[in-house]
């Protein structure tokens, strides 16, 4: 009986030896790991220059060309963008910062279309997609105030044109995605 609880406990033993190098070696082969060499990525980058020239003759009247220069935007981003512009137009009468965008005549570069969610949108052929590189985009090529209505009351009042741009890279984000992050676009951070 001895040797049988012997001869038992010898096979109980190999066994779990047994058990013991398999689970082992399946460790081995389910846990294999190696590194990669060094991965070298280069962040994108989103730049337009604004350039271009207001009249500086003073006062001025209707029907008088404002822009002296016209206005360009020089893409110098190295990913595909998209561009988009808000004007704001407003004068000091008959109140301080009255919306006067409909009191001008405003020419805009080819391209840009109709204003839309207060925007304006570039895009060529229905593609809003501008590739990298270099290039130049009219902007704004004509600026008046409309003679049928702004008259003798717009006397010695002010006119301060805004105009705001956004550009985003093409791929990845939407305009909407942008608007509800609160992006500051001029950092590209979200706004605090």
């Amino acid at each position: 009986m001895k040797k049988i609880k012997k001869s038992i406990y010898l096979v109980i033993i190999m066994l779990l030896g047994v058990v013991g190098l398999t689970t082992y070696a399946v460790t081995a082969w389910l846990t294999d790991t190696d590194t990669s060499g060094p991965q070298t990525f280069t962040v994108g980058d989103v730049e337009f220059a604004l350039s271009g020239a207001a009249t500086t003759v003073t006062p001025v009247v209707p029907g008088q060309e404002l822009v002296a220069t016209k206005y360009t935007l020089t893409n110098a981003s190295t990913v595909s963008t998209e561009l988009r512009v808000k004007i704001t137009i407003v004068t000091s009468y008959p109140s301080v910062d009255e919306d006067a965008k409909s009191l001008v005549l405003m020419t805009l570069g080819s391209n840009w279309g109709t204003e839309t969610d207060g925007y304006y949108y570039y895009s060529v052929s229905s593609n809003p997609i501008i590739v990298a590189g270099t290039q130049a985009l009219d902007f704004l090529t004509s600026l008046k105030l409309d003679g049928s209505k702004v008259g003798n009351p717009y006397t010695a009042a002010t006119f301060t044109v805004t105009i705001m741009f956004e550009a985003k890279q093409a791929d990845y984000v939407t305009w909407t995605e942008l608007g509800s992050a609160s992006i500051d676009f001029t950092t590209g951070i979200p706004a605090v």
